[in-house]
């Protein structure tokens, strides 16, 4: 396998390249740093700089490719209301070129990170993969489209896989960033020894879902046989904002902690939770890993345990 993870020096990719190179892989990761690291590229994988925005961005990648592990993204839906154009050419246009590109390279497998955003606003109940799409954000629009495109695609010949992310977290999250990433937001505060700002309701309520369970299932959809399929990657539990915070501070130690409240960000989700049980039946896929346990790991990476 020779494996291309656009957007493999931030949080989400980083860790796939890692688990490639176990895999056997040989890896190529391609980013514009404009939120990852350099740092974060394990050393062993091929790395091209590049701005997937740019003309025939495609041109100057590797040949070679059997795989593409599609992650790069502006993955903001606050920020995509503040440069929409922009938006749409990194989340939408770069996966329209990179589609057409895996298509006259015989790509064997196109497997695409979309988002719970696509849903839009939902009832209180777990989320099926077959709920009516409604998009809030002009970042969730992008993955949308995205998404029609790769069924196009898949249509054409091009075996793909789509993975809705619910709310990732874990080790490694860019938390110089306080517009994308709940619990990496509330962390940011804390290791600053600042009040915690929530943007809206803590009746809000989320799916979270750890980094390595989020890889497993990358891993697991590499040998999926169906040349088209979506999925949802969650856990299937609704936890309150409120609630996620109680957890933080008691893995982190906090008592008493001073939260302040503020306006929310435009037209966010009030509140998601995804059904699993397409994960679990088609993927052979459950996550591991709980919020509670999740949240101790992410204590002891902090402290370099």
């Amino acid at each position: 396998m020779h494996a291309l993870v656009t957007g493999g020096a931030g949080f989400i990719g980083s860790h796939l390249a890692n688990k490639l190179l176990k895999l056997g892989a040989k890896v190529t990761v391609v980013d514009n740093l404009s939120t990852g690291s350099e740092s974060n590229i394990p050393s062993k994988c091929d790395f091209i700089y590049l701005d997937l925005t740019e003309n025939n961005f495609v041109s100057k990648l590797p040949i070679t490719t059997t795989h593409v592990f599609h992650l790069a993204a502006q993955s903001s839906g606050e920020i995509s209301f503040e440069d929409p154009r922009y938006d749409i050419e990194i989340n939408t246009v770069s996966t329209l070129e990179l589609l057409k590109w895996s298509l006259s390279h015989n790509v064997k497998k196109f497997i695409y990170t979309s988002s719970m955003n696509v849903y839009g606003y939902v009832k209180d109940e777990p989320i099926k993969e077959t709920q009516s799409i409604a998009p809030e954000s002009f970042y969730a629009v992008g993955k949308v489209a995205s998404e029609n495109y790769i069924k196009i695609f898949s249509d054409l010949g091009l075996k793909t896989t789509i993975l809705r992310l619910f709310n990732v977290y874990g080790p490694g999250q860019n938390m110089e960033n306080l517009k994308q990433g709940m619990l990496s937001i509330f962390l940011a505060y804390i290791i600053k020894n600042e009040p915690v700002v929530v943007k809206g309701s803590l009746e809000r309520f989320r799916d979270f879902i750890y980094i390595d369970d989020v890889i497993s299932a990358i891993e697991k959809s590499i040998h999926f046989s169906q040349k088209y399929d979506v999925f949802n990657i969650c856990t299937g539990i609704r936890t309150t904002v409120q609630e996620a915070l109680d957890k933080l501070f008691i893995a982190f130690n906090l008592s008493n902690y001073q939260i302040i409240e503020s306006d929310g960000t435009p037209r966010d989700q009030f509140g998601i939770y995804g059904n699993i049980h397409k994960s679990e039946k088609l993927l052979d896929w459950k996550y591991q890993i709980s919020l509670d346990n999740g949240l101790t790991k992410l204590n002891k990476f902090i402290k370099g345990e």
